[in-house]
């Protein structure tokens, strides 16, 4: 009982351990990352003097507009945090597409474009979005395009549908929608995709499909081992090759894990794990590329089909390569004790 105890305890450190390495990765993935602007003085006739934020800082959502600034966390809440502005210290002018704050001082830092999706006490932090290469990216719902922006210079149509673009361009990275939005002059209810990210997507399923399936072969091997511990005289040199064998699994589990890089613009609020986010915002993708010939958007579809084959490939891979190992291992004790009984058999008495 003791020893099954034992061989059960490794396994739910492992497992803990894991889970540890993955929380601190999806610690880092799910910090949003927004570019901050400063409030300013605007002088008005009469010499007043009013605090103004551009008009693309506010972020909307199903729940409408909001403003947010970030903050210090405290307690639990370490790191610094996004922190939703009271809708009554800010009123927003469409027409001149200008906020105006009541109160405040010239410098004071705010929000203005962020990565994906957000909530109030998300962790967050600053960047420097730049020229990252040539990207395209999948416009729906762009309303009245303003073409005589400056980034109209070198962007370009490359395709276009009912209610829908495909844009070519020198994308920045990293790629947050709403700058997207504001600089290609889109409607705020526009929906901008990166097919560039999109990809990148894509390519991390191989990556995920390892770690299950090194998951998976752990927790195979420890079932053998159960077995095993039995008989612990007969079977420790095997039971000693498990427990390396299962620390070898973890370095692989955590190389596999560090390389993980999924775009930020791609993710949910919040929860990493919302799988019903990421049905509706690739049932989207997928319906709306389908319908472009453009090779971006066909290489982009293509991609998918490869990783997930791929996936699929590495998980049956893994598995299968972990079972091998202990039919192999089975089979081969069992001839060696086969040989062994043989030729006890056949000494004289």
């Amino acid at each position: 009982m003791k020893r099954n105890v034992i061989c059960i305890f490794s396994l739910v450190l492992w497992c803990l351990l894991g889970c540890t390495v993955l929380s601190e990765k999806i610690e880092e993935q799910m910090t949003v990352s927004n570019v901050e602007v400063e409030l300013e003085e605007t002088y008005l006739e009469g010499g007043v003097v009013q605090m103004t934020l551009p008009g693309d800082c506010l972020i909307s959502d199903e729940n409408g507009l909001h403003l947010y600034r970030m903050e210090k966390g405290e307690g639990w809440d370490t790191g610094n945090r996004l922190r939703e502005i009271e809708p009554e210290m800010y009123w927003y002018g469409e027409k001149q597409n200008m906020i105006i704050y009541s109160s405040g001082y010239a410098g004071d830092r705010f929000v203005r474009y962020v990565s994906r999706p957000v909530a109030e006490g998300e962790l967050a932090q600053i960047c420097f979005p730049r020229a990252g290469g040539e990207d395209c990216y999948l416009v729906v719902n762009p309303g009245d395009v303003d073409t005589s922006l400056e980034i109209w210079e070198t962007a370009s149509v490359t395709e276009e549908q009912e209610g829908m673009l495909l844009v070519t361009l020198n994308g920045k990275q990293p790629f947050l929608e709403s700058q997207a939005r504001s600089e290609l002059g889109f409607a705020r209810d526009s929906r901008v995709y990166s097919l560039g990210d999109i990809r990148n997507f894509f390519g991390s399923f191989p990556l995920l499909a390892g770690i299950a399936a090194v998951f998976l072969g752990t927790v195979l091997l420890w079932g053998y081992s159960l077995v095993l511990v039995k008989d612990l005289r007969k079977n420790r040199w095997r039971l000693l090759a498990h427990g390396v064998t299962g620390i070898v699994l973890f370095g692989v589990f955590t190389k596999l894990v560090e390389r993980i890089q999924l775009p930020s613009s791609l993710l949910p609020s919040k929860n990493i794990l919302n799988m019903e986010y990421y049905a509706e915002e690739f049932g989207v993708v997928f319906r709306e590329l389908e319908k472009f010939s453009a090779d971006a958007a066909q290489e982009t579809l293509r991609a998918f089909s490869v990783n997930a084959a791929l996936a699929g490939g590495v998980f049956l891979g893994g598995t299968a390569l972990i079972l091998v190992v202990i039919f192999l291992e089975k089979r081969g004790v069992e001839r060696v004790e086969t040989g062994s009984s043989s030729k006890k058999e056949g000494k004289p008495l």
